[in-house]
């Protein structure tokens, strides 16, 4: 008896090849695959596709639901924005000068030219840096892009470096943007200089009121 024990014990304690725990692998890995065929087959099809798919859509849920989140928080911040650059601009003595608009697509800033510049010139004078530097400060705070639009009445330029009010309203709007990048930290691939010269009035060319209203910069934060 002792011989037949001693003879097949050892059989009992072997260890299974490594072909079997492959074949387990393979056997495990058929098992889930007919189940999820059984699962289409027994529900309609929309259904178990919706059942399929429920895992990955999990995910995309959660990441829209931040992306909304982060909506709401920069509407917040460019709203507040606005409010504190009417708030500078005012503490500058500029309510009469320049004023702040919202929309849905934009904040803009409209300042009158001539508190930036003198007739006909496109260098800043002294106290444009004060008005300048009280807008990009606080627009700073935000990572939204910055467009300055150079605009001018319809009266020929008569004299100095620009041939045309075109000219002349680039070269204005190439001064600010260099303002609010070099003294201001505001990074350049966030800036845009636009020019439109006497093509975007805003008020008449026939009264001087009107022409002094078109005499413009105007400083334009997208809203994202």
């Amino acid at each position: 008896m002792k011989f037949f024990i001693d003879r097949y014990s050892g059989h009992k304690t072997a260890e299974n090849p490594l072909w079997l725990v492959v074949l387990s692998d393979i056997m495990t890995n058929l098992m889930l695959f007919f189940l999820i065929l059984y699962v289409f087959n027994i529900q309609p099809e929309s259904e178990a596709k919706d059942i399929f798919m429920s895992g990955f859509d999990k995910d995309k849920k959660v990441s829209a639901k931040e992306k909304e989140a982060d909506k709401v928080i920069q509407k917040f911040n460019e709203e507040d924005v606005a409010k504190k650059l009417a708030e500078e601009l005012y503490k500058a003595g500029m309510k009469d000068m320049a004023d702040v608009q919202i929309t849905d697509k934009q904040i803009k800033v409209n300042i009158a030219a001539p508190i930036l510049f003198s007739s006909g010139k496109a260098e800043l004078t002294r106290s444009s840096s004060e008005v300048i530097g009280a807008v990009a400060r606080v627009i700073g705070r935000l990572p939204n892009d910055i467009i300055v639009e150079g605009h001018t009445d319809n009266v020929p330029v008569k004299s100095g470096d620009y041939a045309t009010n075109w000219e002349l309203s680039a070269a204005r709007a190439d001064a600010v943007v260099g303002l609010m990048a070099r003294t201001y930290a505001i990074p350049e691939e966030r800036l845009i200089a636009a020019a439109y010269g006497e093509y975007r009035p805003v008020g008449p060319n026939t009264t001087p009121e009107g022409r002094a209203r078109n005499r413009r910069i105007e400083i334009i934060v997208s809203r994202k």
